[in-house]
């Protein structure tokens, strides 16, 4: 246990320049070796953009794959460096007014898509005040307590990824708290719908929709976005959730997500099986 303890918090306190350069030979291997997460990655870019050229998806799956190496070391870097570090990264803010303005002592809930750096986000977020979070444990349990606890500084509290955990989530919100889903995962079967995704009907979690609906949450979509010199957070209002419009409104979150994708294309994890659930039951890709 203590190893792996020592090797991340290692791999966190290296100098930039060697994170540089051990994600750039990452990089290498992900690009020209065969692996899941490149094979996933192409099959993923090209039903997300069918009428770019070969070259320019290729590009956009090197960029993909080389960003997905430098972001594995800034995950662990956020993780064992200090909160002050993590919010001297933060340069910008985009939305802020309008979040501070909308969500004082109101229930909020915050939709973080699989985009730029999360777990920067997540810290930055509990500046403001405590979030609830659900939390499926890693397969490596000394991994796994290490990112629990860096995700439960701030007073933060996170929630088993099952029926229990969203009834924790529910009564945060109803007490006036604030908390993050994840709204680009694929659900489980009978906990979502297919909406639209860059063109493609794709499998959507219904809780988002759910959560707000049931407990007027003002809800926000959240990233953390890499730029040249630190990182921008952004943040979007979604409408408020209206009866019998779920279909419409997980439409429009998803519509949402894809534009800060468009706007960030290397930074989302396409490496994720997003697209391969299709309505009829069938596989876009095994």
């Amino acid at each position: 246990m203590q190893l792996i303890h020592r090797l991340v918090w290692f791999l966190g306190q290296m100098p930039k320049f060697v994170k540089s350069t051990m994600a750039k030979i990452m990089g290498i291997f992900l690009i020209y070796f065969p692996n899941q997460s490149a094979r996933v990655t192409r099959k993923n870019i090209a039903l997300a953009y069918p009428n770019a050229s070969v070259s320019q998806r290729s590009i956009l799956v090197r960029d993909s794959l080389r960003e997905l190496c430098g972001k594995f070391f800034d995950l662990i870097t956020t993780w064992v460096k200090s909160v002050d570090y993590s919010h001297r990264q933060v340069s910008q803010v985009s939305g802020f007014h309008e979040f501070q303005s909308q969500t004082r002592e109101q229930p909020t809930l915050i939709l973080l898509p699989h985009i730029g750096n999360w777990e920067l986000f997540g810290i930055w977020l509990s500046q403001s005040r405590p979030y609830t979070a659900m939390f499926r444990p890693l397969r490596v349990p000394e991994i796994s307590d290490l990112v629990r606890g860096a995700r439960e500084r701030g007073g933060n509290q996170l929630v088993p990824a099952t029926t229990r955990g969203v009834k924790q989530i529910l009564k945060c919100l109803k007490s006036q708290g604030m908390a993050i889903v994840l709204p680009d995962q694929a659900p489980k079967e009978g906990d979502g719908v297919f909406a639209p995704f860059f063109g493609h009907q794709v499998l959507t979690p219904v809780l988002p929709y759910r959560l707000a609906f049931a407990t007027d949450a003002v809800v926000f979509i959240g990233a953390a976005i890499k730029r040249d010199h630190g990182y921008e957070i952004v943040l979007k209002q979604m409408p408020a959730p209206m009866d019998h419009d779920q279909q419409a409104w997980l439409t429009f979150m998803n519509r949402e997500i894809e534009s800060l994708v468009r706007d960030n294309p290397a930074q989302y994890q396409w490496e994720y099986r997003r697209f391969r659930n299709a309505p009829d039951g069938t596989l876009r890709y095994p």
